[in-house]
């Protein structure tokens, strides 16, 4: 999973300031890829003309540039790629004044401080390209505070997670069951992802409230295909309690939590209120219960909502960019994310998706903004739910606002399938961001970021051969 961040430059340098400020970068011990490629073309004419002159093909640079804008207008350098060990830096000119320069860095949850490296090359940048002014001692501090300064990037479609807070209740605080990192939590929660679990806990609810004896409950594990019992005891989904019931009639008379509480019932001389027998004359079983967890995880569906949010983090977005809401009167969950500057929304409901619930997610989404939808269901798609949602997500785009919907069913491809939708998002962030170098680069520099971090994290190549047919992999995957 890959991330951007980037700030912005109120600042518009010509192409020979351009051209002085990759210089400047460079020195600081930061290779320009496409300075460096151009560099090594220049250096290969040079010598094919003969020329040994010193700096010549740094001549034909400075040549190249100005013939470019002279003759189409064309920026020589429209910016610049910058390969570390583990991150990527960017520098684009913008191609209007007002666009001004954008600098960032691409990054994986793997990369050592990535805000740190950007600050320190934005740094850099803005000492390089007023250096002059900076270091003039003649200057008044006032005209060097007047210098632009870098501002944090804003995207339009980071709005969806502010909406998406802004209507919820104002008495709603996030839960901190989603948020829970606590083992047990963890644990149970991860449990019931078996649906054997999920129908065993509410059959027992059930059977309990109907007066059936601790045998049944028991015998209805097996018939489940075996739902361990153990399992679900250690995760803090049921606890053990006694039962005594009635010998003559069978009817259950009270629960107690342990047999410790039975001894002092034993030893009070307690009767039964349908024999007049004394409680230890009565029969006395080990039974189970749901415990007070596994009844609200059940009700609200929060454990379908924290799977989500626990695949989310696992993906590497942090928690401040993530917001739950509270679980709808209809059983559904909702949860919003920024992802590299794409508004997610994510429903969640432990059931089917219907034509109703498809209407109430539209209403959402018309509320939140969201350019992104994930439905993950553990149910069925009902067809005219289907359609209704697509019918949503087509006037949508009739109207200029485009949204990728995905609807999954199930948990088992559920973290392939959101990782999936975050590659899409990131692949359009990424060619939106550096398409204006892609002519310099002579291919996608979109693609070429990809295939960089893919390269990097993929197993050593024995040979060039291995290597390319990794690069060939990674373009047709991102087209």
């Amino acid at each position: 999973m890959l991330f951007i961040q980037s700030n912005n430059l109120a600042a518009h340098p010509d192409a020979g300031t351009r051209l002085r400020l990759l210089d400047a970068l460079t020195a600081h011990a930061r290779t320009p890829l496409i300075g460096a490629a151009r560099q090594q073309c220049f250096a290969l004419l040079a010598a094919e003309l003969g020329v040994a002159v010193f700096g010549a093909a740094a001549e034909f640079a400075r040549r190249s540039s100005v013939a470019g804008a002279a003759r189409d207008g064309n920026a020589y350098t429209p910016g610049e790629l910058f390969c570390t060990d583990d991150c990527i830096l960017f520098l684009v000119f913008g191609a209007r004044i007002e666009e001004g320069i954008s600098a960032g860095i691409i990054y994986s949850i793997d990369t050592r401080e990535p805000l740190l490296k950007l600050e320190r090359f934005c740094h850099d940048v803005r000492a390089a390209l007023f250096e002059h002014d900076v270091n003039d001692e003649r200057a008044p501090q006032s005209a060097q505070a007047d210098l632009p300064r870098w501002q944090p990037h804003v995207r339009a479609s980071t709005q969806g997670l502010a909406r998406f807070m802004a209507i919820q209740p104002t008495d709603f605080a996030v839960t901190a069951k989603c948020r829970s990192s606590a083992r047990d939590f963890v644990r149970a929660a991860a449990l019931l992802e078996e649906q054997g679990v999920r129908l065993f806990l509410r059959r027992v609810q059930e059977m309990r409230r109907e007066g059936y004896t601790p045998r049944r409950l028991f015998a209805e594990a097996e018939r489940l295909g075996g739902v361990s019992v153990r399992r679900m005891l250690d995760a803090g989904l049921l606890e053990r309690e006694v039962r005594v019931s009635c010998r003559q009639s069978g009817h259950a008379l009270f629960d107690l939590p342990t047999s410790d509480s039975l001894a002092a019932i034993t030893i009070s001389k307690a009767k039964c209120s349908q024999c007049a027998a004394p409680v230890a004359d009565e029969v006395i079983e080990e039974t189970i219960n749901p415990t007070p967890l596994a009844v609200s995880l059940l009700a609200d569906g929060y454990w379908l909502n924290n799977r989500v949010y626990q695949i989310i983090r696992t993906l590497g977005v942090p928690a401040s960019e993530i917001a739950t809401g509270p679980v709808s009167a209809h059983g559904e969950s909702y949860l919003a994310a920024d992802v590299c500057g794409n508004s997610f929304l994510f429903v969640t409901k432990d059931g089917d998706l219907t034509p109703a619930f498809s209407r109430r997610i539209a209403e959402t989404i018309a509320e939140t903004g969201a350019t992104h939808l994930v439905v993950l269901i553990t149910g069925h798609v009902e067809d005219e739910g289907r359609l209704r949602l697509y019918e949503f997500t087509w006037r949508r785009a009739r109207d200029g606002q485009d949204l990728d919907t995905n609807i999954i069913e199930g948990l088992r491809d559920a973290e392939a399938e959101i990782e999936r939708t975050f590659a899409r998002a990131l692949h359009r962030e990424l060619t939106h961001t550096l398409f204006s170098l892609d002519a310099a680069l002579g291919f996608s520099a979109s693609d070429f970021v990809l295939n960089w971090f893919r390269l990097r994290h993929a197993p050593q190549a024995a040979d060039i051969k291995q290597a390319t047919q990794l690069f060939d992999v990674g373009f047709e995957h991102v087209t």
